[in-house]
């Protein structure tokens, strides 16, 4: 695939569908937790609370790994405190 790349140029409109993967990888991977995680009929409020914290660190830093860095901590914390 790298040779082939190295010599085909990119579309516009591909190169702007694949800069979108990481955001949908990672939406995929958190959306589904935070709003279906629910033991008992009842959303987990680690969950939410840790989805909270990860969103207004992704809007502040504009970075996906600070966002995600935020939400695993958030949520350890909340298990050693509760």
């Amino acid at each position: 695939m790298l040779l082939i790349s190295s010599r085909w140029e990119i579309p516009a409109w591909l190169r702007r569908g694949l800069a979108m993967v990481p955001v949908g990888v990672f939406s995929s991977m958190t959306i589904p937790p935070i709003l279906f995680h629910a033991p008992k009929g009842a959303w987990s409020p680690e969950y939410v609370v840790a989805g909270a914290v990860a969103l207004a660190v992704g809007f502040w830093k504009k970075q996906i790994v600070w966002a995600l860095l935020s939400g695993v901590v958030i949520v350890a914390l909340w298990r050693q405190v509760f």
